[in-house]
């Protein structure tokens, strides 16, 4: 398990538990429905750190008879299960208190309560951020890749949500802010159930995100081109390798791929040496790109 990534989705997890417990608190005091929303995003929050934490556990699990691949794809699922939690205890959620409140109309009292919640809020989800971000970076340099891209193809469940989920929370803070202010200024109470209902709509476009992304990874995911041509690279150098005729390779877990090709060597190459060049293959694709689990390398005609 990767000790960033833990260190991100523990300082998450105690984060938004904290945020939770403030924000419920300013939500019974002010009659906010835009911090009882934030309330229920953390909580999902808090809940998914926990799953999301299983998941890491049981993807680490080594391979057994019933499970000859290994359990690396737990993380991918439980992933999923974090994105629907997200939608359905978040989202869902938000929209209904934006229609109640809009149809059951309630006072919004004790206004600075609820805006210093939001700033203290704002700073422990810019902390937790920080320190998802932070890991973003130092894999992608560890990757040779820039941020950006990286994470437009971060295998790596567990940390892709915290993202995401941070990014989501520091959004729904800012649209609960401006919602209340308006109420305050104007004495409107649609302006704070409106907020409610925008931070819904977010929360779902999120767990969107998240739950295709894990399907991906789920289904079957080839990795990076660059981790394709690097293992191309690898099986070619050997000399007696005459051509690679068919190369796939499969992310089977966060860091965890599987391979599979067809080679051709070179007719001169007698039986017992075809033997020690696929054991060779096999040893080096192990010792030369560590995320490949398992690799199956048969001999085809050129």
């Amino acid at each position: 398990m990767s000790e960033g990534t833990t260190r991100a989705v523990f300082a998450a997890f105690l984060g938004n538990l904290a945020i939770a417990i403030t924000k419920g608190v300013a939500a019974a005091m002010t009659g906010s429905g835009a911090l009882l929303a934030e309330t229920a995003h953390s909580i999902a929050d808090s809940l998914n750190q926990i799953l999301l934490y299983v998941g890491l556990r049981r993807s680490e699990q080594p391979a057994t008879r019933r499970h000859p691949l290994g359990h690396g794809k737990e993380g991918y699922f439980w992933a999923l299960v974090v994105a629907l939690f997200l939608f359905f205890g978040g989202g869902v959620f938000s929209i209904y208190q934006a229609y109640d409140r809009l149809a059951h109309p309630h006072d919004v009292e004790q206004a600075v309560v609820g805006f210093v919640v939001l700033g203290l809020s704002m700073v422990f989800e810019c902390f937790s951020l920080s320190v998802a971000v932070r890991e973003l970076r130092q894999s992608a340099r560890e990757a040779g890749v820039p941020v950006r891209p990286f994470l437009r193809q971060l295998q790596d469940p567990a940390l892709r949500t915290v993202l995401y989920e941070d990014s989501a929370a520091i959004t729904g803070l800012t649209i609960a802010g401006i919602g209340l202010a308006l109420t305050v200024a104007t004495g409107d109470h649609r302006y704070d159930a409106i907020a409610s209902g925008v931070i819904g709509v977010v929360l779902i476009y999120v767990a969107y995100q998240l739950a295709w992304g894990a399907r991906g990874l789920i289904v079957g995911q080839a990795p990076p081109e660059r981790v394709r041509a690097a293992l191309e690279a690898t099986i070619a150098s050997e000399p007696s390798i005459d051509k690679i005729i068919e190369l796939v390779a499969v992310q089977i877990g966060t860091d965890q791929l599987l391979v599979i090709g067809r080679v051709s060597v070179k007719d001169q190459i007698l039986a017992g040496e075809v033997e020690r060049l696929m054991a060779r293959l096999r040893e080096r694709l192990r010792r030369e790109h560590p995320e490949v689990t398992d690799s199956f390398i048969e001999l085809a005609p050129g």
